[in-house]
């Protein structure tokens, strides 16, 4: 089966880099390297050797550690076609539903995933009867989305979360690419001040947790976006919407102003 290790990388853009490898075959893939180094250490402790690395996008906080891990790895990197001059060192081109890594019957499976960026992948680990995780990279975090100002479109975003990720079983992990619990956190007590279930989870909440889907379309404003309570808040907050997708607009512009 495939091992997941999350490694936070207590930068100032809060990143999370990811280790995914197999015990049977030894081989690791890492998905958005920020320290090469620490990666290094990581995989030394495992056992395993890297033998690929995936970039979610191009910006350079999700791929500033691919040359030095290559430089000592040979690792092929991989990323989206339309990031073709924009990731160091990208090697290979991943299309929407390629298959990334295999171990006994789970597999890492690329998403075409564009909002945040149009360069923009996620990854899905799946076996054959469920999706059991998805990295996420800029798309969507724990209680929040990406935001569109350096390459995407919100519009894009709004279809990729409503046909992509709000398509996922209850069960399945979610790996972001960042933790922005904390503000996201408070920007959905701001927006959404009536979800009790929120108010619930944040007691139990530990550092740098791993959320569930089904709890993110409870949590998340902007899975929640057509609910009384969200709709009610932007007409108190004299917003306008008229259908889904402009209050998924509107939340996004409210949260590039928080």
């Amino acid at each position: 089966m495939i091992e997941i290790l999350p490694i936070f990388t207590h930068s100032p853009l809060r990143n999370f880099s990811y280790i995914v490898y197999s015990n049977r075959t030894g081989e690791a893939y890492v998905i958005d390297p920020f320290d090469a180094k620490s990666i290094l250490i990581h995989t030394k402790q495992l056992g395993v050797k890297i033998k690929g690395i995936l970039n979610t996008h191009e910006h350079g906080d999700h791929t500033q550690g691919n040359l030095e891990l290559k430089e000592e790895t040979k690792a092929i990197i991989y990323g989206h076609t339309n990031a073709k001059d924009k990731i160091p060192g990208l090697d290979q081109i991943l299309k929407e539903g390629d298959i990334v890594f295999s171990a006994e019957e789970e597999s890492l499976v690329a998403w075409d995933t564009p909002g945040h960026t149009f360069s923009h992948l996620s990854f899905v680990r799946k076996n054959p009867k469920t999706i059991l995780g998805i990295f996420s990279g800029d798309s969507l975090f724990n209680a929040g989305v990406g935001n569109c100002f350096r390459g995407g479109d919100p519009n894009a975003l709004y279809d990729t979360i409503q046909s992509r990720f709000e398509t996922l079983p209850d069960t399945c992990l979610l790996y972001p690419g960042h933790d922005y619990w904390d503000n996201n956190l408070k920007f959905s007590c701001h927006i959404d001040p009536e979800n009790e279930f929120r108010n619930s989870y944040k007691t139990s909440l530990k550092p740098f947790q791993v959320s569930e889907i089904g709890a993110e379309k409870k949590l998340n404003p902007f899975f929640r976006r057509n609910t009384d309570s969200v709709k009610h808040r932007l007409t108190e907050l004299e917003e306008s919407f008229s259908d889904e997708r402009s209050v998924f607009l509107t939340l996004r512009r409210l949260r590039d102003q928080w």
